[in-house]
């Protein structure tokens, strides 16, 4: 009896061991991770449009436009009635800068010019459209920034009151 005991006893330690013998250290595995990381969007107001000072007409309407330039200073074009710009060189388009992403596309969705006290004084009033400093409205360049400048137009008649007229030139960008 003690030899059968001690089989079993035997055979029990070889089960167990063969036991021990299938199970393996823990098991691992990788998968590839990424994430893509956009650059922030912005857009900011550098400078303001500016239309310098500009004589009324004694007849007809006179319409004075800032074009749409890079330029730091500029002289609005005046063109019917006879109306004239002052002194030469003291008007600027608007300026705004743009932040985004590489060769990131945007639209323009608003480009609106007002003068918040014309009521019956200037009329015609209205944004130009926008000229970019990369040459590409609609895509930033590689560097994910860019300038667009805009300038403006409106219109005067004898009868339009003399004195400072103060707004400003809304622009709004959807990013891409």
């Amino acid at each position: 009896m003690k030899l059968g005991v001690i089989l079993i006893a035997v055979a029990a330690g070889l089960a167990v061991a063969n036991a021990a013998a299938a199970q393996t250290g823990p098991a691992s595995a990788s998968v590839a991770s990424q994430v893509t990381v956009a650059s922030p969007t912005q857009l900011t107001g550098v400078r303001t449009l500016d239309f310098g000072t500009v004589t009324k007409p004694t007849t007809g309407t006179t319409t004075f436009t800032v074009t749409s330039a890079a330029a730091a200073t500029a002289t609005p074009v005046a063109s019917g009635g006879n109306g004239f710009v002052q002194t030469a060189g003291q008007a600027h388009a608007a300026q705004f800068h743009l932040v985004g992403g590489n060769a990131q596309t945007y639209s323009v969705t608003t480009n609106t010019l007002s003068f918040t006290n014309a009521a019956g004084n200037l009329s015609s009033v209205g944004s130009e459209a926008p000229v970019a400093a990369s040459g590409n409205v609609g895509t930033l360049p590689a560097s994910g920034t860019d300038d667009l400048y805009i300038g403006g137009h409106f219109d005067v008649v004898p009868a339009t009151t003399a004195q400072a007229y103060t707004g400003a030139l809304s622009l709004t960008i959807n990013f891409n």
